[in-house]
């Protein structure tokens, strides 16, 4: 679970980069970190490893839920519950 969310994570700094159209010149940070927190506030149905993700209004991350069991060494997926928009 973490890996996926590692690396979904890097990949929506890099479409918001891309998005932003960053440069990483050093006389613009501040208005390229901006850009890139600006264009993470307006990613709809993201498709990452984890399922659609989005950001809502709080900018919390809009991603599903899934409910797992650890039982005889193995993980069992109880249910799974999709982002609510």
């Amino acid at each position: 679970m973490f890996d996926a969310a590692t690396y979904d994570i890097v990949m929506y700094y890099a479409w918001a980069m891309r998005e932003a159209k960053v440069t990483g010149a050093a006389d613009k940070l501040a208005q390229e970190r901006t850009a890139i927190r600006d264009a993470l506030r307006r990613m709809r149905d993201f498709p990452a490893l984890e399922g659609s993700i989005s950001f809502g209004a709080d900018n919390d991350a809009l991603k599903p839920i899934y409910v797992l069991e650890m039982q005889d060494g193995r993980w069992n997926l109880l249910g799974t519950h999709p982002a609510e928009k």
